[in-house]
C-alpha cells in the first residue's frame, strides 16, 4: 500500500469541508409522510379543478348578462357574478398555496435524508482517513515486513490497508454525489419558496379585487338609490363628462399652447402625480364596472388625503366637484394634444385657467366611499388618466419607469 500525498489529502480535506458547509436544515420540523403529502396535493389539485370547472360557469353567466340590455338589474348580476368568480379565484389560488406548501414539505424531507445521509458518509471519510493515519505513523507497509512473524500476517495485513484504501475512494466518490444531490435539492427549494411567495402576492392582489367588487354592489346602488330611473340618469351623466371633456380639450388645447411655461426642459413629458399601488389598470378586464363603461385611466391606492402632483406643466381646463363618476376632479390641458386628469378628490386647491408647473399640488386624494368628491369609487385612490386629443390612451407608456 502506498503512502498518501500531501495533494490526494488535501483534496479529501477540501472536500469534507465542502461536505460540511452550512446547508438547509429542519429538523425542529415533524417528520413528514412523503406518501401522505402526495395524497394531499392531489386533493387540492382535485379541488382546484373542481374551482375552475364552476368558474366556467360563471363566466357563460355573465357573457349572457353582457349580451342583454343596459339595466341596473343586469349591472348588478354582472358585479354579482364577478363577485363570486372573484371568491372562486380566492379559493383556487389558496388551494394552490397549499399545494405549494406541500410540495414544499416534500423537499424539505428530501433535504433532511440527504443531509442525514451526507453527515453519516463524512464520518466515514474521517474514520478511514484516521486508520490511515495511524497505519502510516506505525511504519506504513515496510514495518509491517518486519514486525510480521508469518507470511500470512503480512497478506492479512496488506490486505485491510488495500480494502480501506479502496472503500475511502467509493466513500469520496459517494460523498461528491450525495452533496451534488443536495445542491439540486436545495435550487428545487429555492424554485418552490419562489413560487410559493408569486402566490401569495397573486392572493393578495385578488383579495384585494373581490373587496371592490362586493364594494362596487354598494356604490352602484348608493349612485342610483337602487333605482332605473336614477340608474338610467348616471348612464346619460356618464356620457355627457366625456363628451364634454373631449370637447373642452379640443377648445383650450391652441390657447394652451401659446401660454404655457416653457422653462421647463420637456413640457410635453408625463410624470407621477403620486406614487402608490396600481389596482386598476386601463381597459383593465377585473374593473368592475367595466360593463357600465371602460376603465380610461389607472386607480392609484393611496391614503385618504395625499397631496397630487400636476404630471406636467400646463392649465386647468376646469376644476368640478360633484359628479357622480369621477367626483372631484381636475383636468390640466398640456402641450402636444396632451391632457391629465385627476379624479376622486377630497380637496382642490386650483382653480380653472389656473397655469400650474410640473410638481405643483393640486389637491388631496380621496375616493373613500361616502366621502364628499368619492364619486363611483370603491376605496381611497386617485383616478389619473392622460388624454391624446381628447381621448383617453394608457397612461404607463408615458410614465417614467
Amino acid at each position: 500500500m502506498r503512502r498518501w500525498g500531501i495533494g490526494e489529502t488535501l483534496m479529501v480535506i477540501a472536500l469534507l469541508a465542502s461536505a460540511a458547509s452550512p446547508a438547509f436544515v429542519s429538523a425542529e420540523n415533524d417528520p413528514v409522510d412523503p406518501a401522505q403529502l402526495q395524497k394531499e396535493i392531489a386533493d387540492r389539485k382535485a379541488q382546484i379543478q373542481t374551482i375552475n370547472s364552476k368558474l366556467g360557469d360563471y363566466k357563460k353567466k355573465i357573457v349572457e348578462y353582457a349580451k342583454k340590455s343596459s339595466s341596473l338589474m343586469n349591472e348588478i348580476a354582472l358585479i354579482e357574478n364577478d363577485t363570486a368568480m372573484g371568491q372562486l379565484d380566492v379559493l383556487a389560488t389558496e388551494a394552490e398555496v397549499d399545494t405549494a406548501q406541500l410540495e414544499l414539505q416534500i423537499v424539505n424531507g428530501q433535504i433532511d435524508e440527504t443531509n442525514a445521509k451526507l453527515t453519516h458518509e463524512r464520518d466515514l471519510l474521517a474514520s478511514m482517513l484516521l486508520a490511515i493515519h495511524k497505519q502510516d505513523a506505525q511504519g506504513g507497509a515496510f514495518e509491517l515486513l518486519v514486525n510480521a512473524k508469518t507470511f500470512d500476517d503480512v497478506f492479512k495485513a496488506a490486505s485491510d490497508l488495500h480494502a480501506v484504501n479502496g472503500d475511502l475512494r467509493k466513500t469520496v466518490a459517494a460523498t461528491k454525489t450525495t452533496r451534488e444531490s443536495l445542491q439540486d435539492d436545495l435550487e428545487t427549494q429555492t424554485d418552490k419558496l419562489q413560487g410559493l411567495e408569486e402566490l401569495r402576492v397573486k392572493l393578495e392582489v385578488q383579495i384585494r379585487r373581490l373587496q371592490e367588487k362586493k364594494a362596487a354592489k354598494e356604490v352602484l346602488a348608493a349612485q342610483t338609490q337602487s333605482s332605473e330611473q336614477e340608474y338610467r340618469e348616471l348612464v346619460g351623466e356618464l356620457r355627457q363628462e366625456q363628451q364634454a371633456i373631449a370637447y373642452r380639450i379640443n377648445e383650450l388645447q391652441n390657447e394652451v399652447d401659446a401660454s404655457i411655461d416653457l422653462s421647463d426642459p420637456n413640457p410635453s413629458a408625463i410624470t407621477w402625480p403620486v406614487r402608490g399601488i396600481i389596482t386598476t389598470l386601463f381597459h383593465d378586464p377585473t374593473y368592475p364596472f367595466r360593463y357600465l363603461f371602460e376603465h380610461s385611466g389607472l386607480d392609484i391606492a393611496v391614503p385618504q388625503g395625499t397631496p397630487l402632483e400636476a404630471a406636467a406643466p400646463g392649465v386647468v381646463a376646469w376644476a368640478r366637484t360633484g359628479t357622480r363618476d369621477y367626483g372631484n376632479y381636475v383636468m390640466i390641458i398640456h402641450t402636444n394634444g396632451l391632457a391629465t386628469l385627476y379624479a376622486h378628490l377630497s380637496r382642490i386647491d386650483v382653480k380653472q385657467d389656473q397655469i400650474v408647473s410640473r410638481g405643483d399640488i393640486i389637491g388631496l386624494s380621496g375616493g373613500r366611499p361616502g366621502s364628499p368628491g368619492a364619486g363611483l369609487s370603491t376605496g381611497p385612490h386617485v383616478h389619473f388618466e392622460v388624454r391624446k386629443g381628447g381621448i383617453p390612451v394608457n397612461p404607463l407608456p408615458f410614465l417614467p419607469k
